[in-house]
């Protein structure tokens, strides 16, 4: 009998350490699963415009897990134009921002109404903290009208510069342009030959407006800022001047005819093809531009309109980074630390993509400060604007990408478009009071 009840005892005693090694065995199987479960999950929304985003973000989406192991990422790539997007942006916040936490915001005056209606999570804290501002360029750091930060910017950076023909320069000994007076000798005597002085896509509006930019940026480089803040106005000295010249140029027969009637999508291959001299066109043709011309493709900045001025050549240059655009986070999201991060992320892998995959050197980030190695060597044109841009002085968004509104925006197009027709009807004074009528535009 004892020996039975001691075979009782044991069979107890066994049958307990089973049930307890089994507990801890289901213990420890509980903590890695409630370590899944303590991931932070965040959706994001992005515009699927095209092949080459697809690929951004397939790289992208693939080594978030390693800079951010704690977070799973839902992606949402949103077919549709701008507009479509910014709709659905806009319509995902009215309703309470369910299945939104990050998104792509295109800014200027797309990012209006988000702002207006405090929707985005300011990210100044998070980006102090993660040193971010020693990895980009100087004029990385745009807040909004507030002072604060409420994007993350990681589109190409671009800037307003007139592209030129070297072998259609050195073919009548022109120099390149550092002032009025130099581009009016170059146009004087390209007029005469069977090449088109300067190509400019002025059907579209913003082509044109940025050249009217880039002359009065010469005058005062913060008009275009002053405007959009209400101190100044595009009747005021800077836009007169440049309209003024533009003016001059239009009657010298500088543009291809009916340029007004000319799209980007004309003015680009007539340049490209070696049909004009010079284009007014931004910093994003320059790669594509030295691949497909060679050793004839060069830039210039705009020249000044005073000849006093020439020290501030190509030292203060419209563009750079879009107010309010690039990664955002709803102010609503239950993890706004990890929406931060993410945002940052999401900038830093798609700029690391393009330049270490795409040979793309126009990104708001020091390549050398970040260890980027690049695949290729770039075009010599690619590197030198590559170099300057990490040198500017003072860069404020392109006219197109700033007025308060997208009704602005528009008229600003439309006006001038309509001023390159250059009819005895729409003059300067016309053009410009129809521009100050644009800033208010609602």
């Amino acid at each position: 009998m004892k020996l039975m009840k001691k075979m009782m005892a044991c069979m107890l005693i066994l049958t307990m350490a089973a049930n307890f090694t089994a507990c801890q065995s289901k213990v420890k199987e509980g903590e890695k699963q409630g370590t899944k479960a303590e991931k932070v999950k965040l959706n994001m929304l992005f515009n699927d415009t095209d092949e080459n985003v697809q690929k951004e973000m397939e790289y992208v989406m693939k080594h978030l897990p390693e800079v951010l192991p704690d977070v799973e990422v839902e992606l949402d790539m949103s077919p549709g134009d701008a507009q479509t997007y910014e709709t659905k942006v806009r319509t995902m916040i009215a309703a309470g921002g369910e299945e939104l936490d990050v998104w792509w915001e295109r800014g200027g005056s797309w990012a209006a109404p988000i702002l207006k209606s405090d929707s985005a999570l300011a990210l100044d804290d998070y980006l102090n903290g993660s040193g971010y501002w020693d990895k980009v360029i100087p004029s990385a750091k745009l807040p909004a009208a507030d002072g604060h930060i409420y994007a993350v910017p990681f589109e190409d950076i671009a800037y307003e510069i007139m592209l030129y023909n070297k072998g259609i320069f050195e073919k009548y000994n022109l120099q390149v342009p550092k002032t009025a007076s130099e581009l009016k000798k170059v146009v004087e005597v390209l007029a005469g030959t069977e090449y088109v002085p300067i190509a400019v896509g002025a059907k579209d509006g913003w082509c044109a407006a940025m050249m009217v930019e880039g002359f009065a940026y010469s005058v005062d480089p913060q008009i275009t800022k002053k405007i959009v803040e209400g101190t100044a106005k595009f009747t005021d000295e800077p836009y007169r001047k440049a309209a003024g010249f533009m003016k001059e140029l239009l009657d010298m027969g500088a543009f291809s005819d009916n340029v007004a009637l000319t799209g980007i999508d004309e003015a680009l291959p007539m340049f490209e093809s070696g049909k004009a001299a010079m284009m007014a066109n931004g910093s994003w043709a320059v790669a594509s531009g030295a691949d497909k011309m060679g050793d004839d493709f060069g830039y210039f900045y705009y020249p000044v309109l005073d000849d006093s001025k020439l020290d501030s050549y190509g030292k203060n240059v419209a563009g750079g980074v879009k107010q309010n655009s690039g990664m955002m986070a709803y102010a609503g999201t239950k993890h706004p630390k990890e929406a931060a991060a993410l945002c940052q992320a999401v900038s830093e892998l798609r700029c690391r993509y393009v330049y270490e995959e795409k040979g793309n050197p126009f990104t708001v980030y020091n390549p050398d400060k970040m260890g980027w190695k690049k695949a290729v060597e770039f075009a010599e044109p690619v590197a030198q604007l590559a170099a300057d841009m990490q040198k500017f002085g003072f860069v404020y968004g392109l006219v197109q990408d700033v007025m308060p509104t997208a009704a602005g925006t528009s008229e600003v197009m439309q006006d001038t478009s309509m001023f390159m027709t250059n009819t005895p009807e729409y003059t300067v004074d016309n053009y410009l009071a129809d521009m100050d009528k644009a800033v208010l535009e609602q």
